[in-house]
């Protein structure tokens, strides 16, 4: 009778190890599941907001006409870097980790829009419409839009990083202004 009650504990015990082991792999699943649950809607908040600090580039660019001095004025926060002929230049937005507007202070930045802004003839700007006899005259502005993730970066860009991986988002955008 003592080993047939042996036989039934060593059984039972058999069976509480097997389920415990069973809920550790399935806790353990379900920990990278909530992970990864959690770092793809990271990942989407940030492109929301990057396509929306995006968007707000390229709507005052087109309300500018492209003019670097009047997009200065609907951002008064920005830091503006502007060339010789004052035409061309960037204005760089800094944002805390919670996409909020900071003023110029980089070294808080996790998050960084840029958009750099260039003068050229329409001939270049719209080549591909060249090929229907069209022929533009004058000039347009061209913008490149960029929208950075920082964190974890020690610098902060004041055009296109050479990195791609800090990109969550770019685009280009271009707007005729005619002979002037």
């Amino acid at each position: 009778m003592n080993s047939q009650e042996n036989s039934r504990t060593s059984l039972f015990l058999m069976e509480l190890i097997i389920v415990i082991l069973f809920f550790a792999l399935a806790s353990a699943v379900c920990l990278r599941l909530f992970s990864a649950a959690y770092l793809l809607a990271e990942k989407d908040r940030n492109l929301n907001h990057a396509l929306i600090w995006s968007q707000n580039f390229s709507e005052s660019f087109y309300g500018c006409k492209g003019r670097i001095h009047q997009l200065q004025s609907q951002y008064p926060d920005a830091f503006v870097s502007v060339s010789e002929n004052e035409t061309d230049g960037s204005i760089v937005l800094f944002f805390d980790e919670n996409w909020n507007q900071i003023d110029n202070s980089q070294d808080k930045a996790s998050y960084e829009a840029v958009i750099v802004i260039k003068k050229d003839t329409a001939e270049n700007v719209y080549s591909d419409v060249n090929k229907y006899g069209v022929k533009l005259d004058g000039s347009a502005m061209t913008g490149r839009i960029a929208i950075l993730d920082l964190r974890g970066q020690t610098e902060t860009y004041l055009d296109f990083p050479p990195d791609d991986k800090l990109i969550i988002y770019s685009g280009n955008i271009d707007t005729y202004i005619g002979k002037e």
